[in-house]
């Protein structure tokens, strides 16, 4: 399937104009066996410009490009990502994807690199999967805003806004505008730094046992530590608006990723977190999620709405990946992007059954207060 990108897509795609914008799969295991040359039908589009200047996605007219390394230590992993983060890919006549396969003591590790227009963590860590096994790719979904129940949407004009989308007079806004002009209100771009923090198995017990303990998940408490360590006073979550989309989509490339934000209660840790909690399922059945989708789609056929970009501030992120590591033969399942919403960007995961923290912040901001975020979090659960 060919056809113009979605909204979501679009947004992603305009950030990827400012600096390339890319989601980052890690997959590791403790042998060697990632393929060192493109498995057979591995096959993603592209984003082109086409008619009015909207982007379209197309079939790539070059090959992507893959490489391996040797690494000195396992961890050196994060270096790999910092650079691919910053790799032109997915558009236009660049490559489709670049890969890196990288020996170390200990095992192996693929990064995966691929337009995150093209993909969320879902559909990012399905393409991983899939070059990895060498198993189809899948094909590229339908836009996820046209398969969502109305009721994740707040503004009661979702419809006809996301119908609105494809027309020729949503075309000639755009063409109006221009890219220059709506790129012109993005967050400046900025390098991504990574930083890494492990506890080990008895520590990682103690926090998800607490965290199932008091009834508040993972990503909750992280805020909350977040709070007690920075000083923070909001945050942003992603979702993944796939959850409401039925029959459920096959894996494959797609767009399906919203966030909401939440102010972090005062008070007790654990209460806060639950709060919290609740306070994010609350944004998401009142449509902010949604909504969030429907940024570009008001601005093109509502005259004078302003932008509404929001700078993201701290967002956690990560579910469902965290989960996921140590399963099917790999240490490690993790998909990262780069911190280009203006702001720091927290990711949990599991690395051989030991909590991981993966800290992304931009290079001209404030570094992500990664150490003692960890040591807020695993004092909470003393």
């Amino acid at each position: 399937m060919m056809r113009l990108l979605s909204p979501n897509e679009t947004k992603f795609w305009l950030l990827d104009q400012v600096a390339p914008t890319n989601s980052i799969v890690v997959l590791q295991r403790r042998s060697a066996g990632f393929p060192t040359q493109a498995p057979p039908g591995f096959d993603i589009p592209v984003a082109r410009i086409g008619r009015r200047g909207r982007p379209r996605w197309s079939a790539a007219t070059t090959p992507g490009v893959i490489r391996r390394v040797t690494l000195t230590a396992e961890a050196d992993w994060v270096g790999i990502a910092e650079q691919l983060l910053d790799a032109r890919i997915g558009t236009d006549d660049n490559p489709p994807w670049e890969a890196v396969v990288a020996d170390h003591p200990g095992g192996q590790t693929l990064l995966l690199a691929v337009s995150h227009a093209l993909t969320d963590y879902r559909t990012a860590l399905a393409l991983g999967r899939a070059f990895a096994e060498g198993t189809p790719v899948g094909d590229l979904a339908p836009a996820c805003e046209e398969l969502l129940p109305d009721r994740v949407f707040g503004d009661e004009d979702a419809g006809a806004l996301i119908e609105g989308w494809w027309s020729d007079r949503a075309g000639a806004r755009w063409e109006a505008l221009g890219p220059s002009r709506l790129t012109a209100i993005l967050p400046p771009a900025s390098r991504t730094r990574l930083t890494l923090h492990r506890y080990d198995e008895a520590e990682t017990a103690r926090i998800l046992d607490r965290c199932e303990a008091e009834g508040a998940s993972l990503s909750s408490a992280l805020a909350i530590a977040l709070r007690d360590a920075a000083g923070t006073d909001a945050c942003a979550f992603s979702v993944d608006l796939s959850r409401f989309i039925r029959p459920a989509l096959p894996a494959g490339p797609g767009m399906a990723i919203s966030h909401v934000h939440a102010d972090l209660a005062p008070g007790d840790f654990w209460e806060a977190a639950r709060d919290n909690r609740a306070v994010v399922f609350e944004r998401i059945e009142a449509g902010e999620a949604g909504d969030s989708l429907l940024i570009l789609p008001r601005l093109l056929q509502r005259p004078g709405t302003p932008p509404a970009w929001r700078r993201s501030g701290l967002t956690i992120t990560g579910a469902p990946t965290w989960r996921a590591a140590g399963e099917d033969g790999y240490d490690l399942q993790l998909v990262l992007s780069a911190a280009r919403a203006g702001g720091g960007v927290v990711i949990p995961t599991l690395w051989r059954g030991q909590l991981q923290l993966l800290g992304c912040s931009p290079e001209d901001d404030v570094a992500m207060p990664l150490a003692p975020l960890a040591a807020a979090l695993l004092r909470a659960c003393d």
